[in-house]
């Protein structure tokens, strides 16, 4: 236990296992070999007959690597700990969001759905708790998403009174039901209204103020949820007036994912609140979400409408003088959507609104000025990757002092036609750009490419000497795709320079090196 208690994952491989010896060179999780029989005395210390087990201890600590060693050596998955106001593993796992040790109890045969006291089971106390990651892998592992406590509350009433937007949007991907009420008998979408319309912060301090129900300061903190959205806590101490010794401490935590939440539950129900409103929800939300998560959530559900009532209503936002308001309905015609035909079953990937759609964001280009709106038109010609815009986009990125980002580069690969060495001066261009996400995006943007010339192969040629290593794997990839010989020296360079987190170059330096016909099996 002191070893739990610690991480020690090789000590308790060594206490659990002593005639083996333990080579610091290999990790823990994987070495020693278990033996088939475990000994009585081994198995005593790991399942005792009383008090907090070993592996509850384990997992409410995250320490995955041990989880697997106590499980390997019959550690009862599902076995409650008998310590005081302790219970399943995996519900401790979930609850402080130990994402690996649960995925590590899950391996070992744990039940997703075993409930503890009050009917609590562990993807309640994750939804509870805002745990996003923890939720996702029970969910993937089939956990029930409906499954209610013994009081009534599901998944997802727990997840929308949170604010936790991320987790309510994997609960209706798994099938959860939107309608299914509380124990209150109000439904998700009625808790996560409410808070929306909120001043959250204020909402916590009273019910910090309530819980402790004397004299008391406040402590309140901001952090960024797993969601993208905003988390905010806020912690009451309560102070003896005799000696100032604390006398009273209650926590309490929410995100800022109301607004978000409550759209997607609209949309899980069918609802279909004008554009405007949608609008007017999110616009508050600009500055709190750490990537417009807000914002997005309520585009998303208008590009899942495909009436004539509400693209008429998101093409007159794009006429707005608001530039917020501009901004957001060219994200929301930004995604092509589906055509007559889909809706019978058959795909044709043909927009029936393509040119309507393009006609109106190639009218707002050529005489938009705001940033943030210019910005979105560019991703959205990147999205509709129609070289009728190519004029506009060679507009914007060109303009005079013009900063490059990473939308020029994928709208201009998007629009560019064969042949045109106006649009691909400006894309190579942008390969040579000082920035490197830029340059890294112009760089995948020129290599995918269908033509393949002279001037594609020298500039591409130019960036395996690129500081960035996600740039050379990209040229490398462009030219063993074209067949140049040169990207032998792309491949050769990432295998040998790619860090740990540069997976992603790695697996382009595979794809090169399969197009030239390279054996690098011990790679």
């Amino acid at each position: 236990m002191e070893a739990i208690a610690e991480g020690d994952a090789a000590r308790v491989a060594e206490l659990l296992h002593p005639e083996a010896v333990v080579s610091p060179a290999v990790s823990p999780a994987v070495s020693p070999t278990v033996s088939p029989t475990v000994s009585p005395a081994v198995a005593a210390a790991v399942d005792p007959a009383q008090g907090t087990t070993p592996l509850y201890r384990a997992s409410a600590g995250g320490h995955h690597e041990i989880v697997r060693l106590l499980l390997d050596h019959g550690a009862d998955p599902d076995r409650p700990s008998g310590g005081p106001e302790e219970g399943l593993p995996l519900c401790a796992a979930a609850c402080w969001d130990h994402a690996a040790t649960v995925q590590a109890l899950l391996d070992g045969g744990a039940d997703p759905d075993a409930a503890e006291e009050g009917g609590w089971t562990p993807l309640l106390w994750a939804a509870a708790n805002g745990n996003l990651e923890s939720a996702d892998v029970l969910l993937d592992a089939g956990a029930d998403p409906d499954l209610p406590d013994e009081d009534g509350d599901t998944p997802l009433t727990l997840a929308a009174l949170f604010g936790a937007y991320g987790i309510v949007w994997s609960l209706l991907e798994h099938g959860a039901d939107p309608a299914a009420p509380g124990w209150d008998g109000a439904t998700p979408l009625e808790i996560a209204a409410r808070l929306a319309a909120a001043d959250l912060e204020t909402v916590l301090r009273d019910d910090a103020a309530a819980r402790l129900g004397r004299e008391h300061t406040v402590l309140v903190a901001h952090s960024a949820a797993p969601d993208g959205t905003r988390r905010v806590t806020v912690e009451a101490r309560a102070e003896d007036a005799r000696t100032g010794a604390y006398s009273g401490v209650y926590t309490v935590a929410r995100q800022y994912g109301h607004a978000a939440a409550t759209t997607v539950l609209e949309a899980a129900l069918g609802l279909r609140p004008p554009p405007e409103a949608l609008l007017r929800r999110v616009l508050p939300y600009r500055d709190l979400d750490e990537d417009d998560e807000t914002w997005w959530a309520a585009v998303h559900a208008l590009r899942g409408r495909h009436d004539e009532e509400t693209f008429r209503a998101v093409t007159r936002l794009c006429e707005s003088d608001d530039p917020a308001w501009r901004e957001f309905g060219v994200d929301v015609l930004a995604q092509p959507g589906p055509d007559t035909a889909q809706h019978t079953g058959q795909h044709t990937g043909h927009d029936e609104r393509q040119d309507e759609v393009l006609g109106i964001l190639r009218d707002l280009a050529r005489r938009e000025t705001e940033p943030a709106v210019v910005e979105a038109l560019l991703a959205a010609f990147g999205h509709r990757a129609d070289e009728r815009a190519l004029p506009e986009v060679l507009a914007i990125v060109g303009g005079p002092g013009r900063q490059p980002t990473v939308n020029d580069a994928v709208a201009l690969a998007a629009v560019l036609p064969p042949g045109d060495e106006d649009g691909l001066t400006a894309l190579i261009r942008l390969t040579e750009c000082g920035d490197d996400e830029v340059r890294d995006w112009a760089t995948m943007g020129l290599a995918g490419l269908p033509a393949d010339t002279a001037r594609i192969r020298e500039a591409l040629a130019a960036r395996l000497t690129d500081h960035d290593i996600t740039t050379v794997a990209e040229a490398a990839r462009g030219l063993a795709a074209r067949g140049d010989r040169r990207a032998f020296d792309g491949v050769h360079r990432v295998l040998c320079e790619a860090g740990a987190g540069q997976g992603y170059a790695r697996d382009l330096a595979l794809e090169a090196a399969q197009e030239l016909g390279l054996d690098i099996s011990g790679a």
